[in-house]
């Protein structure tokens, strides 16, 4: 076996499909950091990103991948992007709030990354790890929650300019191309409809995100 590329368990268009679709995940989180510095809000949902960490963190250093070492390093690029993702949300974070104290918001990322640490490394351990070697069924229950809350962010500010059209695109498109990589690999329909359940959120999202870009929604808005 191959020590960079697991060839043995999965086949060369399954590496292709994963590994592009988690390099346009790597894009986003260095759009993100950029739009920190620009704009100073993060698009990415604050409960999404306290889950995200933990679960990079953990498969990252706690439990490993059987696909090969260029995909341990690729989750812990991704863990070291979101070091200072999470750094900043501690800073920025209050943004996201509607009609809540400022000071929560450093609460809620508090509480929210010692839940997702604990709740995650059991499930991890004693559900996700020994199906799927990678990770597939912990990430897909954290991109079904992302997806939707990218939606209920989006919502609340109703202001296009404070997300990013790129990202919009490069998470939806890097997500089913995990997707599609999961119908090549597994078989189990639990797994399968996570990440055709992510796909449809994500394709409402860039609907409504371009529906409030052209203004066809101004009105509706105004009115709720």
């Amino acid at each position: 076996m191959n020590h960079w590329f697991n060839t043995v368990d999965y086949t060369v268009p399954e590496h292709i499909c994963f590994a592009v679709g988690c390099f346009m995940w790597v894009v986003v989180y260095l759009i993100i950091i950029r739009n920190i510095h620009r704009i100073k809000f993060i698009e990415i949902p604050m409960v999404a990103i306290c889950a995200n960490f933990a679960w990079e963190f953990l498969w990252s250093w706690v439990f490993m991948t059987d696909m090969g070492l260029v995909y341990v390093w690729g989750y812990r690029i991704w863990f070291f992007l979101d070091c200072y993702i999470v750094y900043s949300v501690f800073r920025l974070g209050y943004k996201q709030l509607v009609s809540l104290p400022k000071s929560f918001g450093k609460g809620i990322m508090t509480g929210g990354l010692i839940a997702s640490f604990f709740m995650l490394y059991f499930y991890i351990k004693i559900y996700d790890a020994p199906m799927s070697h990678m990770g597939a069924y912990s990430g897909y229950v954290l991109s079904v929650l992302m997806s939707a809350l990218f939606i209920s962010l989006l919502m609340r500010k109703k202001d296009v300019s404070l997300f990013s059209e790129a990202n919009a695109w490069l998470k939806f498109l890097g997500t089913f191309l995990v997707t599609v990589f999961c119908f090549m690999h597994f078989t189990d329909w639990f797994l399968l409809s996570m990440g055709v359940v992510t796909a449809v959120l994500d394709v409402f999202y860039l609907t409504f995100y371009y529906r409030l870009k052209s203004g066809a929604m101004k009105f509706e808005l105004a009115q709720s």
